[in-house]
């Protein structure tokens, strides 16, 4: 037996945090998710967290596929909506994965939209603490954003995404054919936030989003690989640098800080995500001109592309004080500190902490002038 010291010491725990997984994107992939789960996960059984509209629509494409590998999958239907991402129905499915078996060994398959890998994710997360997931994304906004990254959580009426966890993925599979399905609003969410990417990292995919608006919209599957390949890397470049948010200011908060707040105050229902951080990117450029940060040809380059595909107009009214009511509850978690993202030119971003009411009351008045036709100029700041 090992004597104990004869006086406290210290030791240090290294936790290696690395994850790695790989990301398909192709017309077609749905069919090969059967396979993939056999050959990456051989003991593995799968188990489906499946958006009920979504089920209706491409669940037996899937099933398919597994059964193609010699696979039955256990479904568990999730409803659809953003107001699923709850602590609820996180409990609801910790306890129906229980009740059907799933081990530490199982493998999740969140079949969906963003919210169901936002809430997939986090279920993974705290499951048995901590299985493994696969996102098959079926909305265009999950294919480019959500369904990499690792960022999973749900929702409470104080905030968005206030409660959730740093959990990767072990494989995305993204079919952009499944976007023919997408309502409009939905596609056009996702636009957002591929048109977000494209401002602070990707002047290229810019000038992709301008040229292909026809294919875009027209949902041409090659097209839109390119777009969600193009998207989601520029995205997981920004991630890479700092996968677990120690440096809290962030490019990729552009037009979520005003988002997150508007989709809280709308309490999820009614303005879809990609829709709230459009407004958001629409009042964070108006507010970059205005404070001559952003020349006004870069501004008129990102009102143009957010009007190209229906992203302009989306709310009536905004609540300025109550949207920085909720702004200051961001402040707390973020450290006190509120590094507001704006736009410096296409592919710069800049920071600033004094953005208050009065800003946002101003910039939405300026951006319902330019919406309307009734501005041609930019104020001079202040």
């Amino acid at each position: 037996m090992v004597a104990p010291p004869a006086s406290a010491q210290r030791f240090a725990v290294v936790v290696g945090r690395e994850a790695r997984y790989d990301v398909h994107v192709r017309a077609g992939a749905l069919g090969e998710v059967g396979r993939l789960h056999r050959d990456g996960f051989p003991e593995a059984k799968p188990f489906v967290l499946a958006d009920a509209d979504v089920v209706r629509l491409h669940g037996d494409a899937l099933a398919a596929s597994f059964a193609a590998a010699g696979l039955a999958p256990e479904v568990v239907p999730i409803p659809a909506g953003e107001t699923s991402k709850s602590l609820p129905q996180l409990e609801r499915l910790i306890g129906e994965l229980a009740r059907r078996g799933a081990d530490r060994r199982a493998v999740l398959h969140c079949f969906g939209g963003g919210m169901t890998s936002d809430l997939g994710g986090f279920v993974a997360s705290a499951y048995m603490r901590g299985v493994r997931y696969a996102n098959v994304p079926t909305s265009l906004i999950g294919q480019l954003d959500a369904s990499v990254g690792g960022k999973v959580a749900v929702n409470t009426g104080d905030a968005k995404n206030l409660i959730g966890a740093f959990h990767h993925p072990s494989l995305v599979v993204c079919d952009p054919g499944l976007l023919k399905t997408l309502p409009h609003r939905d596609f056009r969410s996702g636009i957002a936030e591929a048109i977000k990417v494209a401002i602070i990292a990707g002047p290229a995919l810019f000038e992709f989003l301008r040229a292909q608006r026809e294919a875009l919209v027209g949902r041409d599957a090659t097209a839109l690989a390119q777009l969600v390949f193009e998207a989601a890397r520029l995205k997981m470049e920004l991630v890479g640098a700092d996968p677990y948010e120690s440096d809290l200011r962030r490019a990729l908060n552009f037009g979520h800080t005003i988002g997150h707040a508007l989709e809280s105050e709308h309490a999820y229902r009614g303005l879809r995500h990609g829709e709230a951080v459009a407004v958001g990117m629409a009042l964070a450029t108006e507010i970059a001109a205005r404070r001559r940060l952003l020349a006004a040809r870069d501004a008129d380059a990102i009102f143009a592309l957010l009007a190209a595909y229906d992203l302009a107009g989306l709310i009536e009214e905004f609540p300025a004080e109550r949207i920085a009511e909720r702004l200051r509850t961001i402040r707390l978690i973020r450290g006190g500190r509120l590094h507001f993202v704006l736009p410096a030119a296409l592919g710069q971003v800049a920071y600033a902490d004094d953005v208050e009411a009065a800003d946002l009351a101003a910039a939405f008045r300026g951006v319902r002038e330019r919406e309307t036709g009734k501005r041609n100029h930019v104020p001079t700041a202040g």
